[in-house]
């Protein structure tokens, strides 16, 4: 990657904002330059990562090599008009806005579209792209290693994004709302809020580590913390009675429907 390259974001939300301070941890701060409508947020994530900003899409279009839209699926339409002119990389996270909606726009583009996840904000993201034909191997290793500064990246068939939307772009909500879940059952069972909390988060997080550190079959994985006649098989007896699975499969599956919705409505 060019020593030189120049990174501007459209967009400082939540995951614009994620986005920025992962890669931030690993590009220099300089060659980043963000632009929003709301001012407040803009300063706030410069004053955070040393960043640029500018009042003006039309100044990043002429001082950026890669250009990430990080707006909501109908301002990332009205953005994408602006950017005929533009000669680098347009890169889109923008859910349910595909590829071929994005071309019509601009013209023929290099175009990535993107899947991230806000755990980016700590460098433990999950990003998976797709992209057009005239992107070359050597430029979408360039994105991927700027990306790979927010945690893992994959490269995909967009005809998979709905479901990497609903698994990994959704996943956090559902962990957030499991480690709330241990944590209310921890203040049940006479724990204060922050240790339950505690208890609860990190044990999410070692066991994430645990699986990916080897990518081991989960099963087998859960089999060595259930002993016979436990406390955990137990516990699991439970879930398994209340259709925890199917519940999950249930939440994913909506999840998904209703980004093939976005998509059509795009």
């Amino acid at each position: 990657m060019k020593s030189d390259f120049r990174i501007g974001v459209i967009g400082t939300g939540n995951m614009g904002s994620a986005i920025i301070t992962g890669i931030s941890k690993g590009i220099s701060p300089a060659l980043i330059k963000a632009y929003d409508t709301n001012t407040d947020k803009l300063e706030s994530i410069a004053d955070e990562t040393g960043i640029r900003i500018t009042d003006s899409i039309e100044e990043l279009i002429t001082d950026s090599d890669l250009l990430i839209i990080s707006v909501k699926p109908d301002a990332t339409l009205k953005v994408a008009e602006k950017l005929k002119s533009y000669s680098g990389i347009i890169l889109s996270v923008a859910a349910g806005v595909k590829l071929e909606t994005l071309q019509k726009i601009t013209g023929e583009k290099k175009l990535i579209r993107a899947m991230p996840n806000t755990p980016a904000l700590s460098g433990c993201g999950m990003t998976v792209i797709s992209v057009t034909d005239n992107v070359t191997n050597e430029e979408i290793t360039t994105v991927m290693r700027i990306l790979e500064y927010t945690g893992r990246v994959l490269s995909m068939e967009e005809k998979h994004m709905n479901a990497v939307t609903a698994i990994s772009g959704s996943g956090p909500a559902y962990v957030f709302t499991f480690i709330q879940a241990l944590a209310d059952a921890g203040v049940k069972m006479g724990l204060s809020r922050n240790e339950a909390l505690l208890l609860a988060g990190q044990t999410l997080f070692g066991s994430a580590k645990m699986f990916l550190d080897k990518m081991e079959n989960p099963i087998m994985l859960r089999d060595r913390v259930a002993s016979p006649g436990g406390t955990t098989i137990q516990a699991l007896h439970s879930l398994e009675r209340a259709g925890f699975n199917g519940i999950v499969i249930d939440a994913v599956e909506s999840a998904f429907n209703r980004a093939k919705e976005l998509e059509k409505t795009s």
